[in-house]
């Protein structure tokens, strides 16, 4: 089960998304903002019956349509951008707007023999579910030849 997620390396330019994590965060504190308001959502990554690799992003707020899947070069891009914009107007004089915007990026390194043109994804009640198919090869046994050593031939001599 646990080979079924490779993890990013040097060669796909990727770091650990654990230290960017932390670089982020020590970059709010020392401007004085707390960190938590950056958080990216939590993503959950499992195995289904070692068919499919399922990524779950919690995304609640988020419609379809502000969501954004890709896969390119092994890696599945998960982005997430929502903007809101209220006005009030009250008689002449009042007004009043508030905006806001949200968005996410998160990437997950597909593993090896992951079916990309196969990937399927729904969201439901703030739960973007993406369903991955892997074929995975059946493994080849192979045989061991043995034949009688020198050690065997000794000891079997002085019993």
């Amino acid at each position: 089960m646990f080979d079924l997620v490779r993890r990013p390396n040097d060669t796909l330019g990727l770091s650990t998304f654990e230290e960017m994590d932390e670089l982020f965060d020590n970059f709010w504190r020392s401007i004085g903002l707390p960190s938590r308001a950056f958080n990216l959502p939590s993503v959950d990554i499992y195995s289904q019956d070692d068919k499919h690799m399922v990524v779950e992003v919690q995304a609640p707020g988020f419609d379809t349509k502000d969501i954004e899947l890709n896969v390119r070069n092994g890696v599945l891009e998960i982005r997430g951008q929502k903007s809101e914009k209220e006005e009030q107007k009250d008689g002449k004089r009042s007004y009043m707007v508030r905006e806001s915007n949200t968005g996410f990026a998160r990437r997950v390194v597909l593993p090896e023999g992951a079916d990309a043109d196969n990937i399927s994804a729904e969201l439901d009640k703030g739960l973007l579910k993406v369903s991955v198919p892997v074929v995975r090869p059946e493994a080849k046994k192979i045989e061991i030849k043995g034949g009688e050593s020198v050690k065997t031939e000794k000891l079997a001599a002085n019993a």
